[in-house]
């Protein structure tokens, strides 16, 4: 069989480039560049349509920030806060495409804030409104004695346009280096069985950088968690085969199908002659020495792999993480506070895993010229992102609730972190019929303040007839 001959023309190529530059450009665009142009004013076109449907639903959404005291003589492990995550997971609802695109609906955002104000170190929960009962019984059913009052926005006190002349600031948001099938160290595994306190608590070393914040900075840290489907362990799945060395025929379609039918065809026509002539087809011979490729895995693939499965077993959500460090500039220190920082959360480092880093796109930095051109426009937006609790920045990783809980949980009651607030003694119902009287919470978060009421309409005044008859 004789295959057709291809000639490439390079004559096209070599006419293009003589001619100048804006005829170049004009005969691209009509020998069939304007198919790319009009696709790409589309597709931005599609994305401003979606953006400005999802602006117009977030206005209509009204949002509330709580404080939460624990306890101080909390016993409760991780394992508490990993159950509040679980609760929170059924604030997932699934949008389809009506929802999504034309009327701009997305999945609800929490953000869980640890934030330190002058060495004064509060747990913050900030979430829709209308999710505010969700996240209290989540907190009161591991936590019955806690106390969660709103508090006005301490972000909002912060400038968010750098350069400054009173403030400064630094930031950056986190992600994992490796992908989200491979997990982070968690709780588990900062438990210790042969000492009398057999939990060596993560938190300890993050709350000991903030309670070390002086009067005039101010400390941030903000995990945004939203509540996805079970998809994302199709990945977990797909490592999984692969370092067992299963072999998965992927997911065929009708046009797959059709595709296949002439070459089985062909394939059962060959093996007739053998059949007609009494002959056998021979399967392939296995090798002697073949054997499972789960026991010619190293100790340390075993743990990794055992380590991706349980993740995959638990409830998973879409994460960002960011950590905002404000301060005077009389008292701004970045190397002191953020190297310690950085060294608090390397705990959660698993070498043969994963572990946390800066995403660089949105840290400034100014080792070099052209990095302190754009430093000042980095500071402004990871403090409006923070403020906004937006998901702008870094691109959104996969954490579950066991991973959640090791990061951001309730001190143990051996952490020794006096500047932590927590609750002074046990909470109980007062009694029927007692008058209260509402007292703002003590440091620099106050109680939010109601609404003031409306003032009464005034009454229409009488006519004189009918003041004349009431007489």
């Amino acid at each position: 069989m004789q295959f057709p001959t291809i000639y490439i023309n390079l004559g096209y190529f070599l006419d293009l480039g003589s001619l100048p530059f804006p005829l170049m450009l004009a005969r691209l665009f009509l020998d069939g560049g304007w198919i790319v142009v009009v696709f790409v004013v589309l597709y931005g076109g599609w994305l401003l349509w979606v953006q400005e449907r999802q602006i117009k639903f977030a206005k209509t959404v009204t949002t509330t920030l709580l404080a939460i005291d624990v306890p101080r003589l909390n016993e409760q492990t991780p394992k508490a806060v990993e159950q509040i995550f679980n609760h929170l997971s059924g604030a997932y609802s699934g949008l389809d495409n009506y929802e999504k695109y034309w009327l701009g609906k997305f999945q609800t955002t929490f953000s869980f804030e640890i934030v330190s104000i002058g060495g004064y170190v509060q747990f913050l929960v900030h979430c829709w409104s209308k999710f505010r009962d969700l996240v209290e019984s989540a907190v009161y059913s591991q936590y019955p004695d806690a106390e969660i009052i709103e508090v006005d926005d301490y972000a909002d006190k912060v400038p968010t346009l750098y350069p400054d002349p009173e403030w400064d600031a630094w930031g950056t948001e986190y992600v994992l280096k490796k992908p989200s099938v491979f997990p982070l160290r968690t709780h588990i595994q900062f438990e210790h069985s042969l000492s009398e306190e057999y939990f060596k608590d993560p938190i300890s070393s993050i709350l000991e950088v903030m309670s070390a914040i002086k009067p005039g900075e101010q400390l941030w840290f903000q995990i945004l968690i939203s509540p996805t489907d079970d998809s994302w362990k199709d990945a977990s799945q797909k490592v999984v085969d692969k370092m067992m060395g299963r072999v998965v025929a992927p997911k065929k379609g009708i046009v797959d199908h059709l595709v296949d039918i002439p070459i089985m065809a062909a394939t059962e026509m060959a093996k007739t002659p053998l059949v007609l002539f009494g002959g056998e087809a021979e399967a392939p011979a296995k090798p002697k020495d073949a054997m499972p490729k789960m026991m010619a895995l190293t100790p340390g693939e075993r743990s990794v792999l055992e380590a991706i499965q349980l993740k995959a077993a638990k409830i998973g959500f879409n994460c960002k993480m960011r950590m905002v460090y404000v301060g005077k500039r009389s008292v701004f220190s970045k190397g002191r506070v953020v190297s310690s920082f950085k060294g608090a959360l390397g705990q959660f480092t698993a070498l043969d895993s994963n572990a946390l880093k800066g995403y660089g796109p949105v840290t400034p930095k100014t080792d070099y010229a052209w990095e302190r051109l754009s430093a000042a426009r980095k500071q402004s937006a990871v403090v409006r992102n923070y403020r906004n609790r937006s998901g702008r920045g870094a691109p959104p990783y996969i954490l579950n609730s066991e991973e959640l809980a090791t990061i951001y949980h309730f001190p143990y009651v051996h952490v020794k972190a006096p500047s932590v607030k927590k609750t002074e003694a046990k909470r109980g119902e007062p009694p029927v019929h007692l008058p209260t009287l509402e007292t703002a919470a003590e440091g620099p978060f106050k109680k939010k303040k109601a609404a003031p009421p409306k003032p009464p309409e005034p009454e229409p005044e009488a006519d004189e007839t009918e003041e004349e008859e009431e007489s």
